[in-house]
């Protein structure tokens, strides 16, 4: 039996830490140029904006052989970016907050094969239209769960897996490279424990994440190459699995996506008022 691989994405342009990651089998590592009117359309979430540079893409490139993303900015932004980004040695063009199949189409018109591409699902009406995105020549899709919240004008971001959502991306687009959520250690992860939602990325048929914001809070202390080694040995367990315990620990996320939604509207009440 052949088993698929989970592609670890990095981001961060901090030249020691991508050669870390290099050496500890990371297979990309993002630049994020993306940040033009995302203040304002994140401001009141948790988000993490980047203000990446050309310098950091041209320092990063020099530093590390691995291959490297540059997340363009959307819109009208996101051709001059990408060229660029393209001729300063980015490997891979990641398009956030298209609208439409028809917004990806003339991207990957633009891209014309000079780099490979990863199309962000974070907009409802491309999801709306993501059936139509199975016929459009991209190489990878991530479902980005922030955006993806606001533009439903909901509160959770853990949402989508819970009403079904990003389980209907994957059943549309079947064959394709898709990834969703994010990785950290082993015994890490919060509200959702990151053991269960691995098991969810074998599930669906995942073959892609992005090392999330906690794991450089999470991995302090310990090895990093350890740590990827043992999120890789537990993913190919994952992949190993029978029917039935595929079921079992799909069973066992379902009651802790519950749970963690029933806390998450819980009010917090004050130390001392709780007392």
């Amino acid at each position: 039996m052949q088993l698929s691989s989970l592609q670890l994405f990095l981001f961060g342009t901090d030249v020691r830490t991508a050669q870390v990651a290099e050496q500890a089998g990371i297979d990309n590592i993002i630049v994020d140029w993306e940040n033009q009117g995302k203040y304002l359309r994140q401001k009141n979430y948790d988000t993490q904006i980047n203000r990446h540079t050309l310098e950091d893409l041209t320092r990063t490139r020099a530093a590390v052989k691995t291959s490297i993303t540059v997340r363009v900015n959307g819109g009208a932004a996101a051709f001059d970016e990408a060229d660029r980004a393209i001729e300063h040695g980015a490997n891979v063009i990641m398009l956030p907050m298209a609208r439409t199949a028809r917004d990806v189409e003339v991207f990957l018109k633009h891209i014309n094969g000079r780099a490979k591409t990863l199309i962000q699902i974070e907009t409802q009406s491309l999801f709306e239209q993501v059936g139509d995105l199975q016929g459009l020549d991209w190489d990878y899709s991530f479902i980005g769960l922030n955006d993806l919240m606001i533009s439903r004008g909901q509160d959770w971001l853990w949402t989508p897996l819970l009403d079904g959502t990003v389980e209907r991306i994957f059943e549309k687009l079947p064959g394709r490279q898709i990834g969703f959520g994010g990785v950290t250690i082993i015994g890490g992860g919060y509200p959702l424990p990151f053991l269960n939602l691995l098991h969810e990325f074998s599930r669906l048929g995942c073959s892609l994440s992005f090392l999330r914001r906690t794991f450089s809070r999470e991995i302090e202390g310990r090895n990093f190459s350890a740590e990827i080694e043992a999120v890789r040995a537990v993913w190919k367990a994952a992949m190993l699995r029978s029917p039935v315990a595929v079921e079992e620990d799909f069973r066992e996320f379902r009651g802790c996506l519950e749970r963690a939604r029933v806390a998450a509207a819980r009010p917090i009440i004050p130390a001392r008022l709780a007392s």
